[in-house]
């Protein structure tokens, strides 16, 4: 359910916004994920590649915030399980962010940054339950 909604807020982002026609440098890629929250000692979050387009692992980043350590932006190939920066991210592709203490009250935001113009989209967020 959640996998649908993140793919049809990204495609409806790409239609309305018109990032589709070069305005990013590149068309944003059309994908879906899903989060996986365990509390635990660290609270971990898996962020899994559920459908669409293969990415660029170099090209995604996540923004944590509200987490009790650990807030800004990590690069996605830094995260547990991720394949190095020039690998392809595809569906089943799985990764951990495990750095903060505490998640409980964060907000994840899963980006793209696109490799021609440097502007950014999100695609995909989680909020601590």
């Amino acid at each position: 359910m959640v996998a649908i909604t993140v793919l049809l807020a990204a495609t409806a982002a790409t239609f309305f916004l018109d990032f589709g026609s070069g305005s990013l440098g590149q068309s944003a890629p059309q994908a879906a994920f899903t989060f996986d929250y365990d509390a635990g000692s660290p609270d971990s979050l898996t962020i899994e590649h559920r459908s669409g387009d293969s990415i660029r692992a170099g090209n995604l980043y996540i923004t944590v915030s509200g987490a009790s350590t650990a807030n800004g932006q990590h690069d996605f190939p830094s995260l547990g399980g991720a394949p190095a920066a020039g690998s392809e991210i595809t569906a089943g592709s799985k990764v951990t962010f495990s750095k903060a203490a505490d998640l409980s009250d964060a907000t994840v935001t899963l980006n793209w940054k696109s490799p021609d113009s440097g502007k950014s989209i999100q695609l995909a967020s989680w909020e601590a339950p």
